[in-house]
């Protein structure tokens, strides 16, 4: 069942959103896809890209927070890689 436009654009305008198209969605999609750890492939092959470069440089986007959340777990994996290795350090002196 394909929608006219004019369907959606109402909705959008009722919701206090800005005006969606067939890309707005497909770029929503991509992009939660890949920031739940959807593998790209698996999402080229959904979207019915044969290029995963298609994926990735077109449709994916950096999500608000993903570069803070990035940041964090990498700072953690740091931390405790420091602390290993100072525990290490300790018992055999």
């Amino acid at each position: 069942m394909i929608f006219a436009w004019t369907q959606y654009w109402p909705a959008c305008q009722a919701a206090e959103l800005p005006r969606a198209t067939w890309l707005t969605f497909r770029r929503t999609y991509s992009s939660w896809a890949h920031d739940k750890g959807v593998p790209t492939k698996v999402v080229a092959q959904i979207m019915g890209h044969s290029k995963v470069d298609t994926t990735m440089n077109v449709y994916t986007q950096v999500l608000d927070g993903a570069a803070r959340t990035a940041a964090d777990r990498i700072g953690s994996e740091l931390f405790r890689v420091v602390q290993i290795s100072e525990g290490a350090r300790t018992s055999t002196h």
